[in-house]
């Protein structure tokens, strides 16, 4: 798969998965006819929490096992698995990033656009090694992890247009959200999305 081709099944994966989380944890609309046990397994006040397990964790991410995660294959301009992973020029280290999202389900399509718009600047940044997403419709969860080749090209995006547009309305878009970013060598790569999980749980949450 081209570096092009997946930008565009991310843009196109995306709505797919969050449109899923509609009625699903951090979701204020009904559950839809799927299942009606579905209602059983959330929170009658759509906060995230399913029932049974309603205590966060000490970190304050929600209790829900996301069995159901839907991650894309990790690819950019740093990295190609069609030829043979890391590309040149290869380094000892490098930046990973990772965030964690519970979503608002009526505010997805919002989400969406503004995670679409983030897409073009992400994929320009020379210095991404690679991307990416993974999401649960059980939990009503959004996850991204990132590969930088150092710490200044992971802010020139986070100080892009897009994704400070992105950042202003995350709490409109979500009810929690986690990020964190550490050291990584070559060896690492492809990070797992455990490690990334791990990262998230184990980091204090944004909000």
């Amino acid at each position: 798969m081209s570096i092009c081709t997946y930008a565009r099944s991310v843009t196109l994966t995306l709505p797919l998965a969050f449109t899923a989380c509609a009625g699903q944890p951090g979701s204020d609309s009904e559950p839809d006819s799927v299942g009606s046990s579905t209602a059983d397994t959330l929170d009658s006040t759509t906060t995230g929490e399913p029932t049974g397990t309603s205590e966060p964790t000490g970190t304050g991410e929600p209790a829900c096992v996301e069995d159901d995660l839907m991650p894309m294959p990790f690819a950019g301009p740093g990295y190609d698995p069609a030829n043979g992973g890391l590309q040149e020029p290869l380094q000892d280290k490098y930046v990973a990033s990772t965030t964690f999202l519970v979503l608002r389900g009526e505010k997805a399509e919002e989400f969406l656009q503004t995670v679409g718009a983030m897409i073009p600047v992400l994929m320009a940044n020379q210095g991404l090694v690679g991307f990416s997403t993974a999401t649960s419709a059980k939990c009503g969860t959004a996850r991204t992890l990132t590969v930088w080749r150092d710490q200044m090209a992971m802010m020139n995006f986070v100080s892009s247009d897009e994704h400070v547009a992105g950042m202003t309305r995350a709490q409109e878009f979500s009810t929690t959200g986690t990020v964190t970013s550490w050291e990584v060598t070559r060896a690492e790569l492809p990070l797992t999305w455990e490690t990334a999980m791990a990262k998230a749980t184990a980091a204090t949450p944004s909000y």
